[in-house]
């Protein structure tokens, strides 16, 4: 289950038509998993700071950072919409907007 709404995901892409929901989907679930490797995290639930989240349930829905959030969107846009060589570029845009969440970076 993704974290962002399909229809939001939609809505940055300009997707207007359903024909390609299932794959969309599975784009996002893929962003989301490759969003949090990167920042070297199991889970979205305390993405900022890099403490070991608590083990008690979370009593509020969880709410990304608008960074966070557009470095996911980044990502589903270069599996979706991009040339190779733009996904590459698009890529590296996404990690910009993701390094500050990363952990574990070792100093």
């Amino acid at each position: 289950m993704s974290v962002i709404d399909l229809a939001d995901a939609k809505a940055f892409l300009d997707v207007i038509h359903d024909a390609d929901d299932v794959k969309l989907q599975q784009l996002l679930d893929a962003a989301e998993d490759e969003a949090l490797q990167f920042m070297d995290r199991d889970s979205f639930g305390e993405v900022y700071p890099c403490e070991e989240a608590s083990s008690e349930p979370a009593s509020e829905p969880l709410v990304l950072p608008d960074s966070v959030r557009m470095g996911i969107y980044i990502l589903l846009q270069a599996n979706y919409q991009a040339s190779p060589t733009d996904a590459e570029q698009l890529r590296k845009v996404a990690e910009t907007k993701l390094m500050p969440y990363r952990c574990r970076l070792g100093i």
